[in-house]
């Protein structure tokens, strides 16, 4: 007699689908199942079994529950209104005893109708699991507008971590008394999105309130180096380096919208908690230990975690707003650059007979071949790191007058806009809300600058398609804000090396660049040509951050177009330096300083240490030592004028908040009877940010804040 099918094949061949859902098994079926097959699968779910089976003995829950339990800590589950109170009271007899800070962590769910369905469970021909399941990718779990809080994790130091779901979690979430609370969270900026959009009452901010919140990922990137674009700060990278512990991560993309949790996603949400308040005293000491460096400067990290923890609710808010986005405008110009894009390939094939190259082989070979006849270029022509000819677009600008170079020009530059800001940007604008919702990521590269992601609204085309800003637009009845500093980091490099005359153009209100290219050329400012003036911007910036002659050279075309010979750079690197001496010879003394000591000193007491420059085998460079410095200072201003920004527009009951942070500007959305009253707190803050930065700095036109309907319009 022949052995019977697995329930599951068995259900499977009649159409039936599986998910896994927490701790049970979903079963989808387009027509009942025969009743015998359904009870049996009913029972098979409710004892657990069909769900180890179609996981293929492979549980994730086994690592997550090992480890917690190597932790040494209970996990309790609080559904219940009534138990929050018991619960509540056993985290405050912790904390009275455990050092009076709290662990917290929040795990997030696609809300209803949000979002993308899991992955069916694919199953083999015999009804076994596949090897190879599928992957889930799911942005709206990550969103405030498209997501709920699914559970809600505290940890004082005692016997337990509470996990809160259901109506104890909607209980917790609004207790005054976790706004009391020292918090200690990891990666607090996207819990305080969440707690800011459902809890609806300000997170804790500042100890004067009662409240703090502290972020284990803003120390980490502080003492051990944050990585490439912020990956060195994760909780298991924080974990390993601070308690030797592996981490398991398992569970992280697991269904946390599940009616029943398993076992083991209840140890890992309070894996996420018990862990941020293990490490925060040990980081904290470390933070505020005070360190000598070889000048006698007496230093120590705190200052500049508290500049970016500062930071975090005004970030959490302006990732919460949103920008405005005429669809209408984006949509004109996303078709302009269509038909740019069709226009510049039909002349290409026009000049040549053939299509446009495509691929990065074809491009080299009509590299070559372009190169073969115009051999002069040929010997000088910049190669990558593994000796293929240079295809960038800066390079090509070099052969401009060559129809064929023009035209692949410009493919490459409406592709670009294209395939970055065309129809895939429109895509990203939330259906909640109708906007645009990036992240910013506090310091999350070596000098302290933010980065963007989803999307990067750091790198909107400014300088490739300025009239793109005209996308960016307020709302009905509101209008934008916006403010930079003017040249703030020949400002800053002024101020740090003291360079009399450097500082003195400042002082007088001339324009740096132009006093520049006067200077190179020898001739009055008045006569200083706009050609001149972008020649000389590229030799002031390139200069300050270290470049060389060949560099400066490299940079001047790339980046303004300006062609100069060897030469012409060698002779304007030379009148720089002996137009600022006290410049020139900062930054070499400062390198110095650098290499004695093995790390790179910046602003407020951040630092690169020369062990995390893995790309360069632990070497500091000399470019990094003056660049650094000066982009790390003007980090902390940001900082400043973030934090000091989002204060001062709710202490004034200005209806609206800062909606961008991009570089040095910020931009503001408010309502319009507020319009020139934020206008007003945003240029005073941002002058007074600079002075709190640079004390003793000239502030003559340092910031001059606009305003308008449109990006383009506060410019």
């Amino acid at each position: 007699m022949a052995a019977r099918r697995p329930p599951g094949a068995e259900a499977s061949s009649l159409g039936a689908a599986f998910r896994i859902a927490g701790n049970r098994v979903v079963i989808e079926t387009s027509s009942p199942l025969p009743s015998p097959l359904h009870t049996e699968l009913v029972a098979l779910t409710d004892n657990r079994v069909l769900r180890a089976f179609l996981l293929g003995g492979e549980d994730p829950d086994q690592a997550a529950l090992a480890f917690a339990d190597k932790l040494g800590v209970g996990r309790e589950l609080v559904t219940t209104r009534d138990r929050v109170r018991q619960a509540v009271r056993q985290l405050s007899a912790d904390l009275r005893e455990y050092g009076g800070h709290l662990g917290l962590d929040i795990e997030t769910a696609a809300a209803a109708g949000q979002g993308s369905p899991r992955p069916r469970i694919q199953l083999n021909i015999d009804g076994t699991p596949a090897e190879r399941q599928p992957q889930w990718k799911e942005n709206a779990g990550l969103d405030p507008h498209r997501a709920d809080i699914a559970c809600l994790q505290l940890y004082a130091g005692g016997k337990h971590a509470f996990v809160f779901r259901g109506e104890a979690l909607q209980r917790v979430l609004h207790l005054c008394w976790l706004r009391r609370q020292h918090l200690v969270v990891h990666n607090a900026s996207f819990e305080t999105a969440f707690l800011l959009h459902h809890a609806q009452r300000k997170p804790p901010r500042y100890r004067r309130n009662g409240g703090r919140l502290d972020c284990t990922l803003q120390a980490m990137g502080l003492l051990r180096g944050v990585g490439y674009g912020g990956s060195g700060r994760s909780l298991e990278k924080a974990a390993a380096a601070f308690l030797g512990l592996e981490v398991p991560k398992d569970l992280q993309l697991s269904d946390w919208g599940a009616g029943e949790l398993s076992d083991g996603q209840i140890a890992y949400a309070a894996i996420d908690a018990i862990l941020p308040w293990r490490l925060w005293p040990r980081m904290a000491a470390e933070l505020q230990r005070r360190q000598r460096d070889p000048s006698g400067r007496q230093w120590s990290r705190w200052d500049a975690y508290e500049l970016q923890r500062r930071a975090i609710p005004a970030v959490a808010d302006m990732e919460l707003r949103g920008l405005g986005f005429d669809r209408d405008e984006h949509a004109r110009q996303t078709q302009a650059w269509a038909v740019a894009l069709a226009e510049a390939r039909h002349t290409y094939q026009e000049l040549t007979g053939e299509p446009p190259p495509a691929t990065q082989a074809d491009k080299q070979a009509w590299l070559r071949q372009v190169l073969s006849e115009h051999p002069e270029h040929l010997p000088a022509w910049p190669r990558t790191a593994t000796g293929l000819l240079s295809t960038r677009a800066g390079q090509l600008k070099r052969l401009i007058s060559i129809d064929t170079v023009r035209a692949m020009l410009a493919i490459r530059a409406n592709e670009q806009l294209l395939n970055n800001f065309g129809p895939r940007l429109a895509e990203r604008i939330s259906p909640v809300t109708r906007r645009l919702h990036g992240r910013y990521n506090i310091a999350a590269t070596k000098a302290g600058r933010f980065s963007a992601s989803s999307p990067n609204l750091q790198q909107l085309p400014r300088r490739r398609a300025p009239e793109f800003q005209r996308c960016i637009a307020a709302r009905p009845g509101h209008l934008l804000v916006g403010c930079d500093w003017s040249q703030i980091e020949m400002r800053a490099a002024a101020w740090l090396y003291r360079d009399p005359v450097l500082t003195q153009i400042f002082v007088e209100g001339r324009d740096i660049h132009e006093e520049t290219a006067a200077r190179i050329a020898g001739i009055p400012i008045a006569e200083v040509t706009d050609a001149q003036r972008d020649g000389a911007k590229a030799i002031n910036y390139g200069a300050v951050y270290g470049q060389g002659a060949a560099g400066l050279r490299e940079s001047a075309f790339v980046n303004y177009g300006v062609e100069l010979s060897l030469a012409e750079a060698e002779h304007a690197h030379r009148r720089f330096h002996d137009a600022y001496r006290r410049l020139h010879q900062g930054l070499w003394d400062n390198y110095h300083l650098c290499k004695a000591r093995g790390y790179v000193l910046i602003g407020a007491g951040r630092v690169v240490e020369a062990a995390w420059e893995t790309d360069l085998d632990g070497r500091l460079l000399f470019t990094r030592c003056c660049n650094l410095p000066v982009q790390g200072i003007c980090a902390d201003c940001l900082l400043r004028a973030v934090a000091w920004t989002y204060a001062r527009l709710k202490a004034a009951g200005i209806r609206g908040g800062l909606v961008a942070c991009v570089h040095d500007e910020l931009l503001l959305e408010v309502a319009e009877d507020d319009a020139e009253k934020a206008r007003q707190i945003l240029e005073q803050t941002m002058v007074d940010a600079f002075i709190e930065t640079f004390p003793g700095a000239p502030t003559n036109g340092v910031a001059a804040a606009k305003i308008g309907r449109t990006w383009a319009g506060v410019k």
